[in-house]
């Protein structure tokens, strides 16, 4: 069994360098059609006698979508899909309990009880579309669908684990059952209010000399001629928050995440405005945002320590991820992966995804830049990656991007992610998904690549093996759908080679997750229901 799963997966990447694979997105339907299945402990097998390593022991989150109809309405986009969570329990590389459970929102509560979309906040609305007085409502409820992230605040038996959106609010659950716990919002947003402390971000990040959660929220004015706040806040825990400084803004851009130094948080705001009076007309995010490409792209830097913001400029481009940023003499370098518009927030619309015409004609313009911020001579420089060969091109052109998390914040050399190609410029995984991974100290020559056809692989994530000597020793832990089987696996790659390690298939299909996490040697698997000690 071994061998013969050896001989598929090399003869899969010979086909693919030879470009000769033209893959017809079988099964992709998958990724956006609705799961109601919800259980817990769930025995699945690894597929193969290949063993996983002991010291992948833990639990590995997604969160993503899981819904996309209810009663007579279905939503427009992915992002509006109701928040669902799936969990892997890995007890020392061997038995594995899958668990799967929505998460228990105020939008989506509701919207069981109403059969109906609950009036929320969305990001591209509802079909039927609200009427005028769901609108009103919608704006009141503010948005707590939660379904973008998993984060982890706090350690040991007192951390706390939350569902994440675009918005100022968590939603925390048990990371054993999956159960939702209740709703949380930062201390500093508006009581009364919740569309004037409406924005977040779904990236939070661990400060690296505290390990406190750092973060931060819009707070909208919604008087005409008065600026709107941008507070950047250290939370110890969800009850304990302190604000490290608040920045006053003419307009407010959209972000979803920012990168941090062992010193600063640097934030970058992109010519993507919010216009508040198109919010409260349309109660829906994607329909507030305009993009101005002729204004700059501004990095704020702030100091950890006091508060202290110095602002830097480059030509305007947008963002979805940052990748990591560290200190280097002089200069602050901040990777992200980029993009020359907002019109990529759009692609991802259900009716597109579902229909190959309208796919072909999106381009893939993701592409990964360093920035180089001098802190004396406030300049930004800009550079590209060079790819270990051009037929290799693609995998700078990945998005979901993610490190080993022992790096974060230092000068590191590997980033991996995931490339949606659905144009011709990436003729190898044309119209699929491939798992990517980028050497950015070597001039590429680290490049590679994983990929089936009509295999659709989510965000990876890196676990490092203890005590490593090279950076990039562990392995890769992602969720895949295949597509002719309609079900979803459990997949580890060697992070080394991206070489297949083993799967675990999960007897159901996950749809499209967004992001998650792995929380090793989490206390819930001392004894959890379905292992056998």
């Amino acid at each position: 069994m071994l061998v013969r799963n050896k001989v598929i997966f090399l003869s899969t990447v010979v086909l693919a360098l030879a470009c000769c694979i033209q893959a017809s997105t079988v099964g992709l339907e998958y990724f956006f059609t609705d799961n109601f299945e919800e259980f817990r402990d769930r025995p699945i097998q690894w597929s193969n006698s290949t063993p996983v390593p002991h010291w992948v022991h833990g639990t590995f989150v997604r969160n993503g979508p899981g819904r996309f109809n209810i009663g007579g309405r279905s939503v427009i986009h992915t992002f509006d899909g109701f928040a669902k969570l799936h969990s892997f329990k890995i007890n020392n590389g061997t038995k594995i309990l899958f668990s799967a459970k929505f998460l228990g929102t105020s939008t989506y509560t509701r919207s069981i009880a109403e059969n109906d979309y609950a009036t929320s906040i969305t990001f591209d609305g509802v079909n039927p579309a609200f009427t005028f007085e769901e609108r009103a409502e919608s704006l009141v409820n503010g948005i707590d669908n939660t379904n973008a992230n998993i984060w982890k605040i706090g350690t040991g038996r007192n951390a706390e684990f939350v569902g994440l959106t675009d918005g100022a609010v968590f939603s925390k659950f048990d990371i054993g059952t999956l159960n939702t716990i209740r709703l949380v919002k930062p201390d500093i947003t508006h009581p009364i209010i919740s569309l004037l402390s409406l924005m977040s971000t779904a990236h939070p990040l661990y400060e690296p000399k505290t390990g406190h959660t750092i973060n931060l929220v819009y707070t909208v004015n919604i008087v005409p001629g008065l600026k709107h706040t941008l507070t950047l806040y250290r939370m110890k825990d969800t009850a304990t928050q302190e604000i490290i400084t608040n920045v006053k803004l003419e307009r407010m851009s959209y972000m979803h995440s920012f990168s941090i130094t062992d010193n600063y948080a640097v934030i970058s705001l992109y010519p993507l405005y919010v216009s508040v009076s198109k919010m409260l007309n349309s109660a829906e995010a994607g329909k507030c945002l305009e993009w101005e490409g002729k204004d700059d792209t501004k990095f704020l830097i702030i100091s950890l320590k006091d508060g202290k913001v110095s602002e830097m400029k480059t030509p305007g481009f947008f963002a979805v991820h940052h990748v990591n940023a560290f200190e280097q003499d002089d200069d602050i370098i901040v990777d992200m992966i980029t993009y020359p518009d907002n019109s990529m927030l759009y692609q991802f619309e259900i009716a597109t995804m579902l229909d190959a015409q309208k796919r072909s004609k999106l381009t893939n313009h993701a592409l990964l830049k360093r920035f180089t911020l001098n802190m004396k001579t406030s300049s930004v420089g800009v550079s590209t990656f060079s790819p270990k060969t051009p037929e290799l091109n693609f995998v700078n052109r990945m998005e979901l991007p993610v490190i080993n998390e022992n790096h974060r914040s230092g000068n590191y050399c590997y980033v991996y992610g995931v490339v949606f190609s659905f144009d011709s410029q990436t003729p190898t995984v044309h119209d699929n998904f491939a798992i990517v991974k980028k050497d950015l100290c070597n001039g590429g020559k680290g490049d590679k690549y994983w990929y089936l056809p009509n295999h659709y692989p989510n965000e990876p994530y890196f676990i490092p093996e203890p005590n490593a000597k090279a950076e990039d020793q562990g392995v890769l832990i992602a969720t895949v759908l295949d597509g002719p089987r309609k079900e979803s696996y459990l997949l580890i790659l060697d992070s080394q080679t991206l070489n297949v390690v083993n799967y675990a298939y999960a007897k159901t299909y996950i749809p499209f997750a967004i992001h998650g996490r792995f929380f090793p040697g989490c206390p819930e698997l001392v004894n959890p229901v379905g292992f056998m000690m």
